[in-house]
């Protein structure tokens, strides 16, 4: 590959976007960097090579009509998507687009995202696949149920949305009052075993070709600040890394997939995966593993792609403040290409 060839990200403002743009601004190949995000105050808007303002997700026909203009007029080799809130459309629309406009758009099916969108049915997938899961139960649905279930599991529990990610919503409740107090009036909530120790958490990337082969993959034990990575060390993780390949490769997933697990008696017991680039992405990179640059090279590229070990060592996250000139805010907020 000779000249620069161009590749799009969207959610330019999310930890998910600014972590792929910085992957690909690291990247050996020479790429030109669009950015996409519904907010002129979005970083990534601003250190992309190209940044502009995008309607939102919800208005899908201008959305799409934005995006498929975008990546024609532009000759968008690759679309990753940075934003939780625009999988679903993605994922339908991801044959439409690579037709019309010849982008690799790196995002699982619209029955992958319904799976691992929904906590509930993600349980119910890994369960029936044969993988220890939280013991879960559902509220309001399974009340019934409830004194069994606490007969079984004992305090603490877990409460969270079946929908979302991260830890919005996420309580931890040690007796039956606090169990009554947050679960009262709510609704689509999934209350599930607690796996015991912090220390012993981990976040799994793994990213899949076209055939559901992954072409790479690292595990991190992660430390956790309002639900986004604030520390990771990568060690001798590999056999968690493999398993979670398996998990992976029964989900028939594409691109990246996010996998969130702890350890009970040494083994992995997820109780999370999103089917999504992380907020951890920029710290896998320092440990040697680019993954939009992996997907580039088999999906665009053609190349074949063996998984890579990660270094060893500890990264620490600290955000950082940045400078432009007022111009370039005044130039976003009018929808003009800075």
């Amino acid at each position: 590959m000779n000249r620069p060839f161009r590749v799009l990200v969207t959610g330019a403002g999310s930890v998910y976007g600014l972590g792929i743009i910085r992957a690909l601004k690291a990247s050996v190949l020479p790429l030109e960097i669009l950015a996409v995000d519904v907010n002129p105050y979005s970083l990534g808007l601003f250190i992309a090579d190209k940044g502009f303002l995008a309607p939102q997700v919800a208005s899908e026909e201008s959305y799409y009509l934005f995006i498929e203009d975008l990546c024609k007029n532009y000759q968008i080799k690759a679309i990753f998507i940075g934003s939780g809130r625009e999988l679903s459309f993605y994922a339908k629309k991801r044959k439409s687009l690579e037709k019309s406009t010849a982008a690799k758009v790196f995002v699982s099916s619209p029955a992958v995202i319904k799976i691992c969108r929904d906590k509930w049915l993600t349980m119910g997938y890994l369960s029936r696949a044969g993988f220890p899961v939280p013991a879960s139960m559902r509220y309001p649905e399974d009340m019934k149920g409830i004194s069994p279930f606490l007969k079984s599991t004992g305090f603490p529990l877990i409460i969270k949305p079946r929908m979302g990610s991260g830890s919005e919503g996420v309580t931890l409740v040690k007796n039956k009052r606090q169990l009554v107090k947050n679960v009262t009036g709510r609704k689509n909530l999934i209350v599930q075993e607690y796996i015991a120790g912090e220390d012993q958490e981990f976040t799994v990337g793994i990213c899949l070709d076209h055939q559901g082969k992954a072409i790479s993959k690292i595990a991190l034990k992660r430390y956790l600040q309002d639900g986004v990575s604030i520390a990771a060390v990568s060690d001798d993780y590999h056999e968690i890394a493999d398993y979670c390949v398996g998990v992976a490769g029964t989900l028939s997933a594409y691109g990246a997939l996010n996998i969130q697990l702890r350890l009970r008696d040494g083994k992995p017991v997820i109780f999370e995966i999103n089917p999504r680039f992380s907020s951890s992405t920029g710290m896998r990179l320092l440990f040697g593993i680019n993954e939009p640059e992996v997907l580039i090279r088999s999906e665009v590229l053609g190349q074949e792609m063996i998984p890579g070990r990660p270094e060893t060592g500890l990264v620490l996250r600290q955000y950082t403040d940045y400078y432009f000139p007022l111009d370039r805010l005044k130039s976003m907020s009018e929808g003009q290409v800075p």
